[in-house]
């Protein structure tokens, strides 16, 4: 195949940590080059398939199923499935022949690299995580370029050539607003603001204790909580501030919209340590309290906040420590102990690499030249 062309494609899939950072790349790229094909490639059943067409792309559909951990008989399926999607992958690729592959991990991500092994196409893979997903383990021992988030990640990939540092990929927009001016339009204007967010699924562990925390801060008007919790999760959390009698010092909504203004407004971030959070958490250099969380693949999210926390930019709470004052202890050293509020706020802001979503593009057009 020749690949004088200016179609890229995409994949990741499976949940939106692998798609998000994909679509700002997407986004970026287009910008700077209308002209640009960029084509997803995912499986009917992951979040891809209703995400990428809202961002507004295009996506072609293969057949593929995770590898089950342990032995089992399923893994003759998953292998047959396997093969499935390889051949997919590989009819979409001479379709479109592009100038090079972007994946992004999930197990869709492996036939398409595989196809584009098989055609010599470029391909450069981007890991959000500290500690990388199996099929970005694979695909790193035969990609052209592997793109890190995490400095500690480079210890996963000794056998790639090429490892480079750039960060994870963000939405432009997080870096729009200034704090006054985002603090005065969600009304908050004097206080110090805690956002707490569970990701968009919601955590009812961490809304209650969230609820409970703005409950024990109820003498200080100068404090105020908002709580994003979860669509799903939002008539539980609203039924347990009621039965606890919280008072006007916490905002409750079921999920943010506009969470670039809401986190630009944050003196103090509660999160899971999804990466994506992270990443945005650091691009402006907050101070966090980082709550992993304990049903993903591999621990992942605690991967994460630790690595955060070894370099003093954040505090670590785990799920089963909600339940005690560590939370509560961590948030009040952050409000009243000044010194190390800067501290956290630069050791924040000095992770944070709010040109990732551009480094990256920039390599993605190097392959089209």
């Amino acid at each position: 195949m020749t690949h004088e062309s200016k179609t890229l494609i995409f994949s990741g899939g499976g949940t939106g940590g692998h798609i998000y950072p994909a679509i700002s790349v997407a986004d970026c790229l287009k910008k700077a080059d209308n002209h640009l094909n960029i084509i997803f490639v995912g499986t009917k059943e992951g979040l891809e398939a209703k995400i990428v067409p809202e961002a507004g792309y295009n996506i072609e559909f293969i057949e593929v199923k995770g590898l089950k951990r342990q032995l089992t008989v399923k893994n003759i399926a998953v292998v047959m499935k396997f093969l499935k999607g390889f051949w997919q992958a590989k009819k979409i690729l001479k379709r479109y022949n592009p100038a090079c592959v972007f994946v992004t991990g999930g197990y869709v991500s492996l036939p398409v690299a595989f196809a584009a092994k098989s055609f010599g196409i470029k391909i450069i893979l981007h890991e959000q995580n500290a500690f990388p997903g199996l099929a970005n383990r694979i695909i790193s021992r035969f990609c052209d370029k592997v793109l890190i988030s995490f400095e500690e990640s480079k210890r996963y990939f000794k056998r790639s050539k090429d490892v480079i540092l750039t960060g994870n990929p963000i939405r432009l927009e997080i870096l729009n607003y200034n704090q006054s001016q985002a603090k005065r339009e969600i009304g908050a204007d004097s206080k110090t603001t805690v956002l707490i967010v569970g990701g968009s699924r919601g955590a009812e562990n961490l809304n209650r204790a969230a609820i409970r925390l703005a409950k024990s801060f109820e003498g200080n008007k100068d404090v105020h909580f908002i709580l994003s919790t979860g669509e799903k999760k939002f008539d539980d959390a609203k039924s347990y501030a009621k039965q606890l009698n919280v008072g006007a010092n916490i905002s409750l909504y079921p999920y943010i919209k506009e969470m670039p203004k809401y986190l630009a407004a944050a003196d103090i971030v509660v999160s899971r340590g999804g990466a994506i959070a992270i990443s945005e958490i650091t691009a402006l250099g907050k101070p966090s309290i980082i709550v992993p969380s304990p049903y993903v693949v591999n621990n992942h999210q605690e991967y994460n906040a630790r690595s955060l926390e070894r370099q003093g930019a954040c505090f670590v709470v785990l799920e089963n420590e909600l339940e005690g004052d560590k939370l509560k202890i961590f948030v009040e050293r952050l409000i009243y102990d000044k010194e190390l509020y800067t501290s956290m706020q630069r050791r924040s802001k000095n992770l944070g690499r709010p040109d990732a979503t551009e480094k990256i593009a920039s390599l993605l057009r190097e392959c089209i030249k």
